[in-house]
């Protein structure tokens, strides 16, 4: 009886599924072979070639837990890359985490590794606006 109640709170979507979710009226949207919903946990777990991109960045990872109560979007892979979408402030970037938040802001966490205008950083952690690259405090 346990593994029926807790099957009906899991929902899996396998054969390339795509989510559109909404963070700072922002639309991100995700393309996984496989999403699953956990709404104990009010989460959407994405796995397995994960392409995500909006109006400003593109990311290529291995997965990605969206947690809708703290609005943050935790990507994680090998390392997952980020690139900027857009011709006027280009940069480029790679970390084994990435997180997006609902101000706009984009940290890569773990073997970080951010360049924008040829100036390279590499750090344990970098923080940086998604819209203009900019790196913040």
């Amino acid at each position: 009886m346990k593994n029926l109640i807790f099957l009906t709170f899991i929902f899996t979507f396998n054969a390339s599924a795509n989510l559109a979710i909404n963070l700072s009226n922002n639309d991100i949207f995700i393309q996984s072979e496989k999403i699953e919903i956990l709404k104990e946990k009010n989460e959407i777990h994405f796995i397995k070639k994960l392409k995500i991109k909006n109006d400003y960045i593109v990311i290529s990872a291995d997965s990605a837990i969206y947690n809708n109560n703290d609005k943050v979007l935790n990507i994680s892979g090998n390392l997952a890359e980020i690139t900027s979408s857009s011709s006027n402030s280009p940069f480029a970037g790679k970390a084994k985490n990435i997180y997006l938040f609902n101000d706009n802001s984009i940290e890569l966490s773990g073997d970080a590794y951010f360049e924008n205008d040829g100036i390279k950083f590499k750090s344990s952690s970098i923080k940086f606006n998604q819209q203009n690259g900019k790196v913040l405090n």
